[in-house]
């Protein structure tokens, strides 16, 4: 755990597998509280975030009886008189990471698991949909909706710890993580001006920056398919996942281009979560070419900027039956003939 917190603290995205039964719950318990902890958090805000992240493991187990009668009810349909097979499920994940920098820094918690959403894309907390008053289940997300006032979501995605063929969804919140005064780095500057003592990603270029991103993006799968350019006299690299989505760096900031989604920028110190939002962008294009998409997701951090024409923000009541998200094979993405496309609405 220590070695965990130190790379949390480091700006990296900590990663830790919860067990498939009663006990995930308690173990994310104190797993977060620990980080929240070490990062001298707001008494208020840890105890929220451990209540959050309590609701988010339990429902992991939810996710596992939904998947396995999902699972058995297209295998009766495909073969009726054929015995089901355990569906493919692998152990949920936790995932800590710091995500901004100065006062609105903030910890960013997900808890991955292979069910991929919710019946008919009415998630609770966000449709029309709650739990009856006297209900003993059912209001988990409605509380991480409540407690997090509104910052969290979930987004499609891979699993860190069982490999990048595992495919599934990251249910997310954030909490205030500010940081101390005298930590703050200075405001931006143009590149090759920082100070020697400034910190690290305010003294990075591009190219180096780029460097990064596409080094992460091959821990999750990509290598192999994306093509990359640099100019360096623009301190400038564009990096084509596919052919619907480049990732640019250009003098400290970073972007994604896809048809249909405005534009949001991160400083060279959110390389993790540019990362976290390729992944979910390209997993969310290639469910979209598929005949039979998915339920809604939220992009990680950005609720304000989700756009229709992806599929995050249909309304409350639509109808979008769910099918089976096995674990499949690994691949490293989509040949350049089957990248995905966002659909013309």
């Amino acid at each position: 755990m220590d070695d965990g917190l130190r790379m949390v603290e480091a700006g990296v995205c900590s990663t830790w597998p919860l067990p498939a039964d009663p006990t995930c719950a308690g173990i994310a318990r104190r797993m977060f509280r620990r980080a929240a902890d070490g990062l001298v958090l707001d008494p208020g805000v840890v105890d929220d975030g451990v209540s959050m992240v309590s609701e988010l493991a339990a429902n992991t187990l939810h996710a596992q009886r939904e998947q396995r009668a999902h699972s058995w009810q297209d295998a009766a349909r495909q073969q009726p008189e054929a015995q089901p097979a355990p569906p493919a499920y692998t152990t949920p994940e936790l995932w800590l990471y710091l995500r901004g920098a100065g006062q609105g820094r903030e910890l960013v918690c997900k808890v991955f698991d292979t069910f991929p959403g919710w019946l008919r894309g009415n998630v609770p907390g966000r449709g029309l949909r709650r739990a009856p008053a006297d209900a003993m289940s059912g209001r988990g997300l409605d509380v991480v909706h409540e407690v997090s006032r509104g910052r969290w979501g979930h987004h499609l995605t891979r699993a860190r710890l069982a490999g990048f063929g595992v495919r599934g969804k990251a249910v997310w919140f954030a909490v205030p993580a500010p940081e101390p005064p005298d930590s703050a780095p200075a405001l931006p500057a143009p590149p090759g001006l920082w100070p020697p003592g400034a910190s690290g990603y305010l003294r990075m270029s591009a190219r180096e920056a780029m460097t990064d991103l596409e080094r992460g993006l091959a821990a999750r799968g990509f290598g192999g398919t994306m093509v990359r350019a640099d100019d360096t006299a623009g301190d400038m690299a564009v990096l084509s996942v596919c052919s619907s989505l480049t990732v640019w760096c250009r003098r400290g900031r970073a972007w994604l281009r896809v048809p249909g989604r405005t534009g949001m920028q991160w400083s060279f110190g959110d390389l993790v979560e540019v990362a976290e939002q390729t992944v979910a962008v390209y997993e969310t294009l290639a469910e979209q070419a598929l005949p039979a998409p998915f339920a809604n997701a939220t992009w990680t951090g950005a609720l304000m900027h989700v756009q229709p024409g992806l599929g995050y923000a249909s309304s409350p009541g639509s109808p979008r039956a769910p099918r089976r998200y096995a674990a499949q094979a690994p691949r490293s993405g989509l040949r350049r003939s089957q990248s995905p496309r966002v659909r013309s609405e």
